[in-house]
């Protein structure tokens, strides 16, 4: 068992038997079970897990299903980076070697994690002092709609913040109208808005400096932050 802490916590967990998979496996290949749930907590729906291949770089990469199972099959004879992503940050945690020997093998990766609950929404931008969404926010919007489609029992707050350029009051107005058109955009994507509140939280919670361009731009930003998995 290897247990190594960054900004969440894994456990990874390998079992070398013979037993029945939902993948069989074969003379030149492994089968693999993954399940993931945080500390405590019964497997999760809709997590995704992504093993990497040293050799020639190429990944294979499973999302757990609604039991929250995920099975795959890795060559032999091969080292695999393990990876586990959650919204938008993909943390790499564990090797697994997979040796060439006669015979069938299966594994069990079990990964426990300690979720973040607070996620910068990179690449969302809007008109300037205004709270329409720039067409280049869509593809980052879509993937964070995507991942709430996968995970059906998340529910999320929308924080919009500001620099502190203009006065408070129009700052907090602007902070959650933005809040709101993100909330609007991801209902329109299929996404039910009883699992999402937009708030408006202005110039209060800075990040970074505002007596810099750079600081100010760090200011200006959505997040999401998760309330309940």
């Amino acid at each position: 068992m290897i247990r190594i802490t960054f900004l969440f916590v894994f456990t990874l967990a390998l079992f070398t038997s013979v037993k029945a998979q939902e993948l069989k496996a074969t003379e030149d290949s492994a089968s693999v079970t993954v399940y993931v749930h945080e500390d405590g907590m019964p497997n999760s729906p809709g997590e995704t897990v992504i093993f990497e291949s040293r050799k020639n770089k190429v990944k294979y990469e499973v999302t757990t299903g609604t039991n929250g199972f995920a099975y795959l099959r890795l060559p032999e004879g091969e080292i695999f980076d393990i990876s586990y992503k959650d919204f938008f940050t993909e943390m790499d945690y564990a090797v697994l070697e997979v040796p060439s020997e006669e015979g069938l093998i299966y594994y069990e990766v079990e990964v426990i994690y300690t979720p973040a609950k607070v996620f910068k929404l990179e690449n969302v931008y809007f008109d300037f002092g205004k709270a329409t969404l720039r067409p280049e926010s869509y593809p980052s919007l879509n993937e964070l709609a995507d991942m709430l489609k996968s995970k059906p029992n998340i529910t999320i707050e929308i924080g919009g913040h500001t620099d502190n350029v203009g006065d408070d009051a129009s700052n907090m107005t602007l902070s959650q109208n933005r809040a709101e058109s993100v909330r609007t955009y991801l209902i329109n994507k299929g996404i039910n808005g009883s699992r999402m509140i937009a708030k408006g939280y202005g110039e209060t919670k800075p990040v970074a400096t505002n007596d810099t361009d750079e600081g100010r731009q760090q200011n200006r930003r959505t997040e999401v932050k998760i309330l309940s998995r």
